[in-house]
C-alpha cells in the first residue's frame, strides 16, 4: 500500500485500515503521519515498542479510540479498563489461563473439531468427495463452541447464537466507528453502521447478563458448576473491599472473553488452514507429526506439548496474519520517540501486521517459512520483534489457551481431513480489530 492522497484516505480507512499504512511503515522503524487535525506516528522499531508498551507506559496510555470502539460491548472489562480495576480484574482472571489448567480443556476442545470433522464427512457424501466450503464459518463455530463450554456452561439454546449473531453484527462494521475516531468526530454522529452496532451491543450484553444471572441464582453458583471460567468470576472476591464482581463487570468480562476469545483464534486458524492449501508439503509434514505421536485415538492434553511442528506452522501464520493487526496508544505528555518529537495526544499506532513483514527484520518478509521457529532461530528474535498476542503487562492473558487451542484444533482436523486451494480465491487481509480474510475463506476439503 503506498501513501494515499487526502481525499483517498476515510474511504481506504473504513474499506480496510490496512490500506492506508504507508509503504515505508515496512522499512522504517517509526512514521510520523498527519491527518486533518489527528497526528500519528506508525511504529514498528523492536526497540521503540519496547519504550512504548513497556517502560514508558505513563506516556503511552491506552488510546480513547479503542475503548470508543469497544467499549459498547465491552464495557470497562480487562481489554477496555485502566489502572486499578484492571490490574483487580486481570488477577482474578490470570490464574485460569495457566498453560497447565488449560491442558484440562483440551477433551473439550477436540469434541468441537470432532464435531466439525463430522459435519465435513456428512457434507462430502458417502463417496467422500472433495467439496469446497468457507472455513472461516467452520472455525468460528468450532472455537465457539469452545469458548461456550468453557466459560458459559450453562446457556440456554437460545443464547449462543444471539451472542454469535450479534458480536458479527457489531463488529462487521466497526471500520466506521474507528475512522469516526480519527475525525475526532463526537460519540452521537451518525454513520451508516450506527443503528446495526448500538442494536447488537444491547442483544450481547442482554443475553451474556442473562446467564450471569441464571447462575448467580443457581444453588451451585460458586460451587463447580462445570469448574468453568464463569463460575471462578463468581466466586472472585475483590482483595481490599471482599465485594464479588458486580454484574456489569461480570458481563464485560465474558463479553470480553466470548469476543476477544473466540474471533482471534478462528482467524489464527482460518489464515493457517490457507497457507497449508498453499504449502501442501508442510500440511504432510503436520499430518505425519501428528499420527506419529496421536495415531487415531482421541488427542490427550500429555500430547499437545509434542507437537512442535504444528506449533511453528500455527506460529508461522500468526506472524504473516497476525489475529490483532494493531495497538493503539495515545501520548500523555509531549515527548520524543526515535529521535521524533511527538506532542501530546498524537496517535502511535503499533502495527503488528507491518512488524511482522518489516523488511529490516525479516528475510523474505512475505515467504511463509515455519522454520522461522525453530528453537534456535527464534531465540534469536527481539522480544518485541514477533507479537501476535502483544507485549508488555497488557500481553493478552489467553494466550496460553489460544495456543493449546490452536494447536489442537490443528491436530483433530489435519489428521482427518486435507484442506487444498483452489487456484482462485486471494483473500484480502482485513482489519476489523480482528484480521479477517476478505470474502471468508473458501477452500476444498477433502476426507481421508
Amino acid at each position: 500500500s503506498g501513501d494515499l492522497p487526502f481525499l483517498a484516505y476515510i474511504p481506504s480507512l473504513i474499506a480496510n485500515p490496512l490500506r492506508v499504512v504507508p509503504q515505508s511503515v515496512y522499512d522504517d522503524p517509526i512514521v510520523p503521519y498527519n491527518f486533518l487535525r489527528t497526528r500519528m506516528a506508525w511504529v514498528t522499531g523492536p526497540d521503540l515498542i519496547e519504550q512504548v508498551l513497556l517502560h514508558q507506559t505513563d506516556r503511552f496510555v491506552k488510546s480513547p479510540l479503542e475503548r470508543r470502539a469497544l467499549g459498547p460491548t465491552l464495557g470497562d472489562g480487562m481489554l477496555t479498563a485502566q489502572g486499578p480495576s484492571w490490574r483487580w480484574q486481570r488477577k482474578v482472571a490470570a490464574p485460569l489461563f495457566r498453560h497447565a489448567d488449560v491442558l484440562a480443556y483440551v477433551p473439550t476442545m477436540v469434541l468441537a473439531a470432532q464435531k466439525q470433522l463430522d459435519a465435513w464427512y456428512a457434507a462430502s457424501g458417502p463417496q467422500r468427495a472433495p467439496f469446497k466450503t468457507d472455513v472461516e464459518v467452520a472455525m468460528k463455530a468450532t472455537t465457539f463452541d469452545i469458548i461456550a463450554t468453557t466459560i458459559l456452561s450453562g446457556c440456554d439454546a437460545r443464547e449462543p447464537d444471539i451472542i454469535q449473531r450479534a458480536d458479527a453484527d457489531y463488529m462487521s462494521p466497526i471500520t466506521w466507528e474507528m475512522a469516526a475516531a480519527v475525525l475526532r468526530l463526537p460519540e452521537w454522529v451518525w454513520h451508516p453502521a450506527k443503528r446495526q452496532m448500538r442494536n447488537a451491543a444491547r442483544d450481547l450484553r442482554a443475553a451474556v447478563l442473562a446467564i450471569v444471572q441464571r447462575r448467580r441464582a443457581s444453588e451451585t453458583d460458586t460451587a463447580s458448576a462445570g469448574g468453568d471460567i464463569l463460575a471462578r468470576l463468581l466466586a472472585a472476591r475483590h482483595p481490599e473491599t471482599g465485594e464479588p464482581m458486580s454484574d456489569q463487570r461480570m458481563v464485560d468480562n465474558l463479553a470480553t472473553f466470548l469476543e476477544a476469545g473466540h474471533q482471534t483464534t478462528a482467524q489464527a486458524l482460518s489464515w493457517t488452514l490457507y497457507l497449508l492449501a498453499r504449502a501442501p508439503e508442510w500440511q504432510v509434514r503436520v499430518r505425519a507429526e501428528i499420527l506419529a505421536v496421536c495415531g487415531q485415538s482421541p488427542i490427550t492434553g500429555d500430547q499437545i506439548d509434542q507437537l512442535p511442528i504444528t506449533l511453528r506452522v500455527l506460529k508461522e501464520a500468526m506472524r504473516l496474519y497476525p489475529p490483532v493487526p494493531t495497538m493503539i496508544r495515545v501520548v500523555e505528555t509531549d515527548t520524543e520517540l526515535g529521535g521524533v518529537p511527538l506532542g501530546k495526544g498524537t496517535l502511535v499506532i503499533v502495527s503488528i501486521f507491518a512488524l511482522h513483514r518489516h523488511t529490516t527484520l525479516w528475510a523474505d518478509p512475505g515467504r511463509f517459512d515455519p522454520d522461522r521457529f525453530l528453537p534456535d532461530a527464534e531465540r534469536t528474535l527481539q522480544r518485541t520483534q514477533y507479537m501476535p498476542f502483544g507485549f508488555g503487562a497488557r500481553t493478552c492473558i489467553g494466550m496460553p489457551f489460544a495456543l493449546v487451542e490452536g494447536v489442537t484444533i490443528l491436530a483433530a482436523l489435519l489428521r482427518g481431513v486435507k484442506v487444498s486451494w483452489d487456484g482462485q480465491h486471494l483473500p484480502e487481509p482485513l482489519s476489523q480489530i480482528t484480521l479477517r480474510p476478505q470474502g471468508g475463506m473458501p477452500l476444498l476439503i477433502e476426507p481421508l
